[in-house]
């Protein structure tokens, strides 16, 4: 598996899909915005993440996988 965010990519990790419809119902039943998916820690800190809340974006350290 990649995960590829533009430039930033990281290679042979594992996947996991879920069903998330009865989220998405439960957060449009509260007048809530709908998910499209979840990130993982694991991504998260490979990419040294940052996540600027206020203005809506993650940013992603470049980085070079070893395997």
């Amino acid at each position: 598996n990649t995960l590829r965010i533009k430039d930033w990519k990281y290679k042979k990790f594992s996947i996991i899909l879920l069903d998330l419809s009865h989220v998405n119902k439960a957060l449009i039943d509260h007048d809530a915005d709908e998910i499209h998916g979840i990130i993982g820690a694991d991504v998260l800190k490979k990419g040294k993440a940052i996540i600027d809340y206020k203005k809506k974006r993650l940013y992603l350290k470049r980085f070079i996988y070893k395997h």
